[in-house]
């Protein structure tokens, strides 16, 4: 009788492992797709000169008497003007720097005038904190020095203004005895790239 019930529990134990090996008959889900999707976009800013707060692709001086080059080391002949940007997506730095613009180059570190008036144009930053102006000197065929923004995070959409100036000089190599009437423009093209 011992033997019939060992005999009796074998046979159970041999069932439940035939059982477990006749599992490779069912079949599952074996692989699954997935579609992932998104549009990559460049890290980018809206930019705008401003002058007096309104938009401006120019910035007239008006009339300038040739005798106040005389004086321009103490009372110079210059305009304040903005570098807006807002609606910063994705930005966490951003660089600004001048270079002449179309047709132009430099005079010295300033940057030239059209025209016949032996005067340049001198383009820098204010920075109120510091109360230290800083020249965007000109550099012909390559941007000048770069200005710097740095963003906290590239997730938080905002802004920020470049306070700028510009200001008339005697052009490199004259004096102020040198400046003629006439009429001058000075084109000058900011390069702005974003990190």
């Amino acid at each position: 009788m011992k033997s019939n019930s060992l005999f009796l529990a074998l046979a159970i134990v041999g069932g439940l492992f035939s059982t477990a090996s006749d599992a490779s008959g069912i079949t599952g889900t074996t692989s699954l797709q997935g579609t992932f999707e998104t549009e990559v976009l460049p890290a980018t800013c809206t930019g705008q000169v401003m002058y007096n707060n309104v938009p401006a692709s120019e910035i007239d001086f008006g009339d300038i008497f040739i005798s106040q080059f005389q004086n321009i080391a103490t009372a110079p002949i210059e305009k304040d003007f903005q570098i807006s940007f807002t609606e910063c997506e994705g930005v966490l730095k951003i660089n600004v720097a001048a270079q002449p613009g179309a047709g132009n180059s430099c005079s010295g570190d300033n940057y030239a005038t059209t025209g016949a008036t032996n005067t340049a144009v001198l383009v820098g930053q204010r920075v109120m904190s510091s109360g230290t102006d800083t020249q965007l000197k000109c550099v012909n065929g390559t941007p000048s020095n770069a200005y710097t923004h740095e963003f906290g995070s590239r997730n938080n959409p905002s802004g920020v203004v470049f306070n700028m100036f510009a200001q008339w000089v005697v052009a490199n190599g004259k004096t102020a005895a040198d400046v003629t009437a006439g009429q001058a423009t000075s084109p000058v093209t900011f390069i702005v790239t974003y990190e």
